[in-house]
């Protein structure tokens, strides 16, 4: 972040920008100079980079439909939960599934009254 070369500077304040939700990045912000020019490129297609990740991130099942956060899907497989202790049979239902943003591949749901994360190609979307 202390680079001298733009493209450095640049990448650093948009990482930091990015992770500033969890409130130390924010202070490494505020020690980081940008010149007017500099800042500008940073600030530049930061919200087309953050949208173009959303419209590519799309959640199907093994079927291909496409999931959507609070669907209920039907595991297709006996799945092994880890660190559960448990196997998770075919045919469970798992009702009000949450999706991974930043995974396609990947769920959460709640199988025996625990929190898991379920790969999307062994689960197929209830009706």
């Amino acid at each position: 972040m202390w680079s001298t070369v733009p493209a450095v500077q640049v990448t650093a304040w948009r990482l930091l920008t990015r992770l500033s939700h969890h409130g130390w990045p924010q202070d490494l912000l505020d020690m980081l100079y940008l010149d007017d020019d500099t800042l500008a490129w940073a600030k530049s297609g930061v919200g087309e980079e953050e949208s173009a990740v959303e419209q590519h991130v799309v959640h199907k099942d093994s079927n291909g439909t496409i999931l959507t956060a609070g669907d209920t899907v039907v595991l297709i497989k006996d799945l092994d939960v880890k660190g559960g202790g448990f196997t998770a049979k075919r045919g469970t239902a798992v009702k009000g599934i949450a999706l991974v943003e930043d995974n396609a591949g990947q769920i959460e749901g709640r199988i025996n009254g625990q929190q898991i994360v379920i790969l999307t190609q062994y689960v197929k979307k209830s009706a």
